[in-house]
């Protein structure tokens, strides 16, 4: 009963839209959150990626020296 009582307070015109509204901010706040933590993660490894980035260049101005 305690439930439904919280479902009914959202004020959707029906149970079922206030619980797919939920889900919805539910699902979008995940979201964020995980796109969050990968611009984290990117920005943690940000010198990591330039350093590869170089050695590929590297690589591709020496096998393009090739002839």
């Amino acid at each position: 009963m305690e439930t439904r009582d919280r479902i009914r307070r959202h004020g959707g015109a029906t149970h079922e839209d206030t619980i797919v509204a939920a889900l919805d901010a539910l699902e979008a706040q995940d979201f964020w959150a995980q796109a969050e933590r990968a611009a984290a993660w990117r920005d943690e490894h940000a010198d990591e990626a330039r350093a590869v980035a170089a050695e590929a260049a590297a690589w591709d101005a020496a096998i393009g020296s090739i002839e």
